[in-house]
């Protein structure tokens, strides 16, 4: 497993990162988005779509649990703050988007994390030393 580092100075400097993250996505991969409560989950979702060429507003499906987004690769964006329990999971049918292609992106993933494959791609958000930044820590299996 490798583990890469990253700090950034603002929501905006997340995002810029989130965009370049997503131009080395070929499709299959499976994102799993981990922090607290307004860590910047949905800004590296909306990063990612917009570098996966989303020209839509990927915005946060708290209450849709999952929304489709067409891009260079189909994006499927999933909040789990929600959901329970992987079982919980399981019966909403979102099990069936680890198999679709495209790019899964998991905000809140530590809920089911024992149900997801170990080739999934952790990222784990944390404030950095100011409001703005934010620590991103990238672990890709090996």
């Amino acid at each position: 497993m490798s583990i890469e580092s990253i700090l950034t100075s603002s929501p905006s400097a997340t995002e810029s990162w989130a965009r370049e993250f997503a131009a080395t996505l070929v499709g299959g991969e499976l994102i799993a988005l981990t922090g607290e409560l307004g860590a910047g989950k949905t800004v590296i979702a909306k990063g990612i779509g917009k570098g996966l060429g989303v020209r839509e507003d990927v915005i946060s499906p708290s209450f849709n649990y999952l929304l489709e987004y067409r891009g260079r690769l189909q994006l499927f964006h999933a909040d789990l703050y929600r959901i329970e329990s992987a079982d919980t999971f399981r019966a909403l049918g979102l099990d069936e988007y680890l198999d679709r292609g495209g790019v899964l992106l998991i905000e809140w993933a530590e809920r089911v994390r024992a149900m997801l494959p170990p080739e999934t791609i952790w990222i784990e958000i944390t404030p950095g030393n100011d409001p703005q930044s934010r620590k991103i820590s990238v672990r890709r299996p090996s």
